[in-house]
């Protein structure tokens, strides 16, 4: 017997699904039906903080003008937790793909999300992109892998 979270938690993975088709292939129509208007992201970009989801998308557009499409875009060790009607989902990440200038390019980051049932459509309220730090550096850790 399955029980309401666990209903939940695959249809959570359903809507990832959809996410990485949607930055896989550019599709922000696809992407809009992910995030909460009111989103609040702390993506990998500056500034610290994004607020709502026309700068998510539009963050968003602006990579898919940076790389050529087909992007590469892998999820690992994907977690879904689920409570009522909200949830968290944390994986690392890896966005690869060629530059527009023929270089290719990726990295992995760290992601979580919270979701929340609205109108019975779980979408992100609040994400979270980072990437680990070399401090002695002083530079981003993207030369990690999981």
């Amino acid at each position: 017997m399955s029980t309401p979270n666990a209903v939940s938690e695959i249809e959570i993975r359903e809507r990832i699904d959809t996410l990485l088709t949607g930055v896989r292939t550019g599709d922000l129509g696809a992407l809009k039906t992910i995030f909460a208007p009111d989103l609040v992201s702390f993506d990998v970009q500056a500034p610290l903080r994004h607020l709502g989801a026309a700068v998510k998308l539009a963050s968003w557009e602006q990579i898919f003008t940076i790389y050529q499409l087909p992007l590469g875009y892998e999820v690992r060790d994907l977690t879904v937790l689920v409570d009522g009607d909200l949830a968290v989902t944390y994986a690392v990440n890896r966005l690869s793909g060629t530059l527009a200038d023929g270089t290719e390019s990726g990295m992995w980051v760290r992601w979580t999300a919270a979701w929340q049932r609205i109108n019975g459509t779980w979408l992100i309220v609040h994400d979270q992109a980072s990437v680990p730090m070399h401090f002695r550096e002083g530079r981003a850790a993207t030369d990690l892998t999981p």
